[in-house]
């Protein structure tokens, strides 16, 4: 997000409540805003067969994201972004029109290590979100730093992601461990986040990387030939920076259609 657009979030979120109650407006016909939990979790992570034939199953999941963004449409929310470009910033500069996906109007700031474990949710901290009907969710990804409590011989460090499992084919197995990079400040824009908020609204926002795209029933690991990768038939597989491989994963790690935020009361 630019500068222009977090300036204009955060002073949006700070006026959206007084404005709600009328404080400019007798009538009161703006929305207001709620604060919500939002936490992670490896229940999206489910074994999948991919297009080679591979069955895939993960042991482990660790990701490094940044500054996430909850996005929202509508004529209400388009009164608000009016309502307080009005007040507070000059009319040419104020609505720069709507964002990749939706216009951002929720948010939680912050870097975040995501150590994903199914029947487990992280807790990640508190999202400020204006009132609406929210229809997606964007995030950014980063490289593990040791200011994100990764230790020096952690390695997830430097890295954006760390991933271990197990691929079946017939009788053959295949242990496997993928590093991934993917530039820092990269976005995923457009996960899936359905929820109509209001002040009143409560429960748990909780974000689930996607082993299996719920909707065309791509994989996260489509294109990867685990026995091709074998080399010297010892059944375990490194999947590095620099090679296909690893490109051909971090490129779906980046899919929109691998991400979703469920609402849990």
């Amino acid at each position: 997000m630019s500068e222009f657009r977090k300036f204009f979030l955060a002073l949006a979120i700070a006026v959206g409540a007084p404005l709600a109650l009328g404080v400019c407006d007798p009538g009161g016909d703006e929305p207001g805003s709620a604060v919500l939990p939002l936490g992670a979790t490896g229940d999206g992570l489910e074994e999948c067969v991919n297009d080679l034939g591979w069955t895939v199953s993960v042991d482990a999941f660790r990701l490094v994201v940044r500054d996430l963004e909850l996005t929202i449409e509508g004529e209400t929310h388009e009164a608000l972004l009016q309502r307080v470009s009005k007040i507070l910033v000059h009319t040419a500069m104020a609505h720069p029109g709507h964002y990749a996906g939706g216009e951002v109007t929720g948010e939680l700031p912050g870097r975040f290590a995501l150590d994903l474990v199914a029947g487990e949710v992280q807790e990640l901290g508190d999202a400020t979100l204006l009132a609406g009907e929210y229809h997606g969710f964007n995030l950014y990804f980063a490289r593990a730093e040791e200011a994100d409590g990764i230790g020096a011989d952690d390695p997830l460090l430097g890295h954006t992601a760390v991933i271990e499992g197990t691929a079946t084919s017939g009788a053959e197995e295949i242990e496997f461990t993928a590093t991934l990079d993917i530039e820092e400040g990269t976005q995923m824009v457009g996960g899936v986040f359905e929820m109509d908020v209001s002040e009143s609204s409560t429960g748990e926002l909780v974000m689930e990387v996607l082993t299996i795209d719920p909707t065309e029933g791509d994989t996260l690991f489509d294109g990867i030939d685990f026995g091709a990768l074998d080399e010297d038939d010892d059944g375990v597989v490194e999947i590095l920076p620099g090679e296909e491989s690893h490109n051909v994963l971090m490129k779906t790690l980046q899919v929109h259609d691998h991400y979703e935020m469920e609402v849990r009361q």
